[in-house]
């Protein structure tokens, strides 16, 4: 019997694998519908390392679609097409199907790629001289297989015949004047294709977990929810075609003297569906799938010799120890020293002209341009680390918020958080890049925002014609926390409190400015990170501020459900990080914001608290590296 390595979270297979030399290696892609956004995280994970090594790439239905982005290069791609595209009422409605009979439609869907989700075909040609791609479909009649090479020419076709679920799609697929329908009735696992090709190590992609016994069981129980003949006749002939499907997990399973099987599959039931997921189940699952494939990339892979098998990594400059080592320390502070003396600092005036500062930062003369909108209680101060090491990459604007930091305050309070209406903030941003961003950029133009930034950059987004190509939100604020007592009252009582102050005044448990000792803090797991912030506003009177007002709650509440209900507006890709154990603002409301958003992308830092910029290195490095890879590399594919 061959060999077989199962690359699952349960699994401790690939602890016995040991290194191996390879002459040549095969990919294999299973279908699923939806599910495939499990193999859409494999192979993103593959991507972001540089790995692609394979000399064989064979996909059935939805696996041939990740197989398209795949080689194109597309990190992203693939998880957009099935975010975006296939939830759409375009491309399929369960309740027009058992109305109408009226499937997917697969016309729909290709022509929609191509249009506004284009594959770079560019790159695509170029590895498929070295390589090749293979799409498998099924003959309507007959039901042999056919393996279609897929190409520049006629990938359109292909991927729809490979796509075609019986009784689902709306139009018949033609090609050669015959019908194709979903690879996956005859072969839904194409491995023994890979070993009749004379591959002996055959990376497999599973979209269920290795011991799913039942493949298409869905459309069994869709054909005695609906009646249909045709249907029933279908799942009829399914169920004779699952002999094919225990066939192969049996050649898995027990794979020939010669072959080496690396099965990477979820280790549960994926939450997705083959069609009806929500936007949290696919992400769920993306992330399960992203999380395997870097598993395979450091166990398997890194012991077969092949190359391109380091998974890249940005420059992170800093580390905790530099804020505890006197000699480090000191290094640090000259590199800060040096690009922060060399900023640009100017004004602007907002709304009833108060006064807002910005910055300009581009000690390394970076073209592509990045504006961060900072939180509450912030400044342009706080993120000199963060500029550091994001000035490697581009030419920064940073400004502070009417109220905070070196920027005019709304009361005789110097301290009082508050402002007279949250659209203020909206409006500062839009002047701040009308008279200031926009007529200074050279290249594209990305927005990186934090908690209550986020809320007003998602408002500014939703609302104006803008620059921005792509934005970034580290736990934003689309639910706000109400602190200490008031988080007990009801809004209408809060309402009642603001109507009744004569005067802006702090809400109720609110004070002026305290410093809040490193154990009681909820901002970051980080000591040394944390007492550098709190030491900027102990040293710096004029930055400080305190608790916000009543009005500022209120607003901010308000705020928070306008961008739940305009998150459908945004249309340029968002990256949301979301704390995994944020205690400031409302991860529920960030879900419900991502859900209507059709732009936006979660990813989760597990562990973390609210501001992971300046958190410990262990969260914060998958931040920022999250962050630059986003703007970097393929963002326009989320």
């Amino acid at each position: 019997m061959g060999e077989h390595y199962s690359i699952s979270k349960n699994s401790f297979d690939v602890l016995r694998f040991s290194k191996r030399e390879v002459d040549k290696i095969a990919l294999v892609t299973e279908g699923g519908g939806q599910r495939g956004v499990f193999t859409a995280g494999v192979l993103d994970s593959f991507l972001q390392a540089n790995f692609n090594p394979f000399d064989l790439l064979i996909g059935t239905s939805a696996g041939s679609l990740n197989l398209a982005s795949y080689i194109c290069g597309h990190k992203g791609h693939a998880y957009r097409i099935i975010d975006q595209v296939t939830r759409s009422p375009d491309f399929f409605k369960l309740s027009r199907f058992l109305l109408t009979g009226e499937g997917m439609d697969l016309d729909w869907l290709i022509d929609k790629t191509e249009s506004d989700i284009p594959l770079n075909w560019k790159v695509g040609e170029e590895h498929l001289t070295t390589k090749q791609v293979l799409a498998v479909a099924a003959h309507a009649t007959n039901f042999e297989t056919k393996y279609f090479d897929l190409s520049t020419s006629n990938w359109k076709d292909i991927l729809r015949a490979s796509c075609a679920i019986p009784a689902l799609h709306k139009q018949p697929v033609i090609m050669d004047d015959k019908r194709w329908l979903d690879g996956g009735l005859t072969t839904p696992i194409p491995v023994q294709a890979a070993y009749d090709r004379g591959f002996r190590h055959i990376v497999v992609i599973r979209t269920v977990p290795v011991d799913f016994t039942e493949n298409h069981d869905w459309l069994i129980s869709l054909a005695k929810m609906t009646k249909n003949s045709k249907l029933d006749h279908m799942a009829a002939m399914l169920v004779t075609h699952e002999e094919n499907y225990r066939k192969t997990q049996a050649f898995l399973a027990n794979p020939p003297d010669d072959v080496i099987i690396y099965e990477i599959s979820p280790n549960r039931s994926l939450q997705s569906k083959v069609l009806g997921s929500t936007k949290k189940q696919l992400d769920a699952d993306y992330q399960h799938g992203k999380a395997l494939g870097n598993v395979f990339l450091e166990t398997i892979a890194s012991k077969l010799s092949l190359s391109h098998l380091q998974q890249e990594q940005f420059l992170i400059q800093t580390r905790e120890e530099r804020f505890t080592d006197a000699k480090k320390q000191q290094e640090y502070n000259n590199q800060i020293d040096a690009i922060w003396n060399s900023k640009i600092c100017g004004e602007v005036f907002g709304v009833e002209r108060i006064p807002l500062k910005w910055i300009n930062v581009n000690p390394n003369k970076k073209k592509q341009t990045l504006v961060i909108v900072n939180g509450r209680n912030e400044s342009y101060w706080k993120y000199k680390e963060v500029i550091l090491e994001l000035s490697q990459y581009y030419n920064i604007y940073a400004y502070d918020h009417r109220g905070q930091g070196e920027s005019g305050r709304m009361t005789q309070d110097h301290e009082l958080g508050h402002v007279d209406d949250f659209h203020d903030y909206v409006m500062d941003l839009y002047i701040f890049m009308e008279r200031v961003v926009r007529p200074n950029l050279e290249g594209e133009c990305f927005m990186l925002s934090h908690s209550m930034g986020a809320a007003v950059m998602a408002q500014y987004l939703s609302t104006f014609d803008h620059p921005v190509k792509a934005s970034a939100a580290t736990s934003p604020m689309f639910g706000v926390y109400i602190p200490g007592k008031v988080h007990g009252l009801k809004k209408q009582t809060l309402n009642l409190l603001d109507v009744l102050a004569s005067k802006p005044n702090y809400a109720l448990g609110q004070s002026h400015f305290k410093k809040v000792r490193y154990e009681e803090n909820v901002l970051t797991h980080s000591k040394a990170r944390y007492q550098i912030f709190v030491d900027l506003f102990v040293n710096n009177p004029r930055l400080r501020l305190g608790g916000p007002s009543t009005h500022w709650i209120t607003e901010s509440i308000k705020a928070g459900k306008k961008c739940i209900a305009t998150a459908h507006k945004v249309n340029i890709p968002m990256l949301i990080l979301q704390a995994g154990d944020d205690l400031v603002v409302s991860n529920i409301a960030q879900s419900e914001f991502h859900e209507k958003c059709n732009s936006s992308h979660l990813e989760q830092v597990e562990g973390a608290y609210h501001d992971m910029l300046i958190e410990k290195d262990i969260y914060r490095d998958i931040a920022i590296n999250k962050l630059l890879d986003f703007f970097t590399s393929d963002y326009r594919f989320f």
